[in-house]
């Protein structure tokens, strides 16, 4: 409210749409929006609407300099099947590749059959399995503090599987958190993760492999090692959890018996002069548990200590709400407070930060966009000052399109696109080297013209339909991905916004339900492609194949809707759309913003009950960026 009421809006009308919202938690998005349109029309014109005006601020910076040859990184692959038809926790990704491989290998070494990582003898090779060491699941957390951190642990996992000729194969990855260090207080924050990995190695030989791969990161390991405990690394990967047999011998190997001895899920535990698993200090570290907390709700079954016979979520929340851990968030960005913070990473070690709901600015290029077309696109020059107006009104990111998907909208050609938002790409980058830049597009030469040009990540509403050549190309690219749900195209959404035949229910939560059953599966598909999940944002699309009671459904739903697609972080995109315009009685989109304002809010809304279960990762994508902040 404090920063609400420092903006230009007037206190009354802030505190208005608040008490709006508040509200509307028995009367429904519907009214809040209808009652702040309608107190926005009872002030003054002075006051009614934050305009889009302000002096112009850069920060100087080369792209070329700066952001480098990152255009050219390699491809994350993988491959996926579905088990259980309409369970979204069913869309399995397996064989999945950490690695930055190049187009050729990553084709050779797409493929794989999915299966549980907590059910007896799920075995997933491709190759002939050796009955004397099948395929094992195993658990690694994975952090760096030193350098481009994100990086560090994307190549450490690439040289993991590199150098162990296919005996290792990463099958997926949690979301990152940025932490504060724990134990070793004086260093950098660290970035944090867990990944689930497959492996024909014993546990002792996956553990020389992972100190090869951190060796080749920069990282002084060995006996002889001058390193401080627990201080700062480029990278570290430690084994957590590991399949186990029914009779194991000390070295985690299974034992010779006169019968049966069956591969146990998570069930390994040895201790050795240099390994301990389960690893000894997992269930006092968030940063180790969140992660976990990923993997588990991304299978169909808990991952289960064994020893405290506790899944990872027990853990986590025995240790929140003990408050033992002593870690905290790490101050980037206005980042502070007592927990890790989700983090999306970004080209050239920059990231961006959950610790706050995030704010996307629309700089559309377009001759015809619905709002504001026409606007922005005679000159790079112009549509670059705009984008210096939305970084300054707080903008996150800024999301450049060159091509209008309002409804009834005809497809541009990929040649008037690209020379739409690639000059204008390159404008921003030149004035300013650290500010986000998306690329709304639905093709995929576009993405990588402008990921080339300076872009940070691809939003594509399609959610990488349209262009089968999407997905791999952003896995190429690596860069993080929104993708976003419609049906059809612009031209035929809108008479596709029936939902009521997807699923037994009533009402919006048909809708609901549907829509993020849909982005699961493209979730899972970008998986499969090689794009993981920390690079991965989904977008329920509001106003795309949807009607004004549909739109209404997914605001009273956002967070049954972030349960559904398994707190993924989720893009709103209700700006000026139409349905805001048709329950407020307002016909130009630009008198839109009130609505817009109390629609974001909406999305805000927490109906967990104080229930820890799950991380609110949000971003909102709007034109007036002033207003909503």
């Amino acid at each position: 409210q404090r920063r609400l009421y420092r903006r230009s809006f007037s206190a009354p009308s802030v505190a208005y749409v608040l008490v709006s919202m508040i509200a509307s938690r028995s009367r429904g998005a519907s009214s809040a929006i209808l009652e702040a349109t309608g107190r926005r029309r009872a002030l003054s014109r002075s006051s009614k609407a934050i305009d889009n005006t302000g002096a112009a601020v850069g920060r100087d910076g080369s792209f070329r300099r700066a952001h480098g040859n990152f255009g050219r990184r390699r491809a994350f692959v993988g491959s996926h099947s579905l088990l259980k038809e309409g369970d979204p926790r069913s869309l399995r990704t397996t064989a999945f590749r950490t690695s930055f491989l190049s187009s050729s290998v990553a084709q050779r070494l797409r493929g794989g059959d999915g299966g549980s990582p907590c059910s007896r003898n799920n075995s997933t090779s491709n190759d002939e399995a050796d009955e004397r060491s099948p395929r094992r699941r195993a658990y690694l957390a994975v952090g760096s503090n030193l350098g481009d951190r994100y990086r560090n642990i994307a190549d450490a996992l690439e040289a993991l599987e590199a150098n162990s000729n296919g005996a290792v194969r990463v099958i997926r990855t949690s979301y990152l958190r940025v932490t504060s260090p724990m134990y070793v207080t004086d260093q950098p924050p660290f970035l944090n993760g867990a990944v689930e990995i497959e492996t024909t190695l014993t546990p002792s030989e996956l553990l020389r492999a992972i100190k090869d791969a951190e060796r080749d990161r920069g990282r002084d390991v060995g006996p002889n090692s001058a390193a401080v405990r627990f201080g700062p690394r480029p990278v570290d990967l430690d084994i957590l959890l590991f399949d186990g047999y029914d009779v194991t011998d000390p070295d985690g190997t299974a034992a010779e018996t006169l019968g049966d001895n069956e591969r146990t899920p998570c069930s390994l535990v040895m201790r050795t002069d240099e390994l301990e698993i389960p690893h000894p200090r997992m269930a006092e570290r968030e940063f180790v548990l969140s992660p976990m907390r990923d993997l588990e709700r991304a299978s169909d079954g808990a991952i289960t200590h064994p020893e405290s016979n506790k899944t990872m979520s027990e853990l986590l929340g025995s240790l929140m709400r003990s408050h033992t851990s002593n870690h905290t968030i790490a101050d980037e960005g206005g980042g502070g407070g007592d927990a890790a913070a989700r983090a999306l990473p970004l080209p050239r070690g920059r990231m961006l930060l959950f610790d706050r709901t995030l704010v996307m600015g629309i700089l559309n290029v377009t001759p015809d966009s619905f709002s504001d077309g026409g606007r922005y696109s005679d000159s790079a020059e112009a549509a670059a000052a705009q984008a210096r107006r939305l970084i300054e009104h707080g903008a996150d990111v800024v999301d450049v399109g060159g091509e209008s998907t309002r409804p009834g909208a005809e497809e541009t050609g990929i040649p008037l696109e690209l020379g739409r938002v690639v000059p204008v790409i390159e404008r921003i980058r030149r004035e300013d080297s650290e500010v986000a830049i998306s690329v709304d597009t639905r093709h995929s030469e576009v993405a990588r013209a402008a990921v080339e040009a300076g872009a940070d990540m691809v939003n594509d509403v399609s959610g990488g339909t349209h262009d089968p050549d999407m997905l791999p190309t952003v896995a190429r690219l690596g860069v993080p991905m929104v993708i976003m749900h419609m049906r059809g195209n612009p031209k035929t959404m809108q008479s596709l916004t029936n939902y009521e035949n997807d699923d037994d229910g009533a009402g919006g939560g048909v809708l609901v339900e549907a829509v993020a059953r849909e982005l699961v599966r493209r979730s899972a598909a970008a998986e499969a492609a090689g794009v993981p999940r920390w690079l991965q944002v989904v977008d329920p699309g509001i106003g795309f194949a949807k009607d004004v009671d549909g739109n209404l459904a997914l605001l009273n739903g956002a967070d049954a809707l972030r349960r559904r697609c398994g707190d993924l972080p989720i893009l709103f995109g209700p700006s000026r759309k139409g349905f805001i315009g048709k329950v407020a009685g307002e016909a130009d989109p630009e008198e839109r913003d009130w609505g817009t304002a109390a629609a974001c809010l909406a999305c805000l809304r927490d109906d967990r009950n104080g229930r820890d279960d799950g991380e609110a990762c949000t971003m909102f994508r709007v034109h007036n960026v002033k207003a909503v902040k």
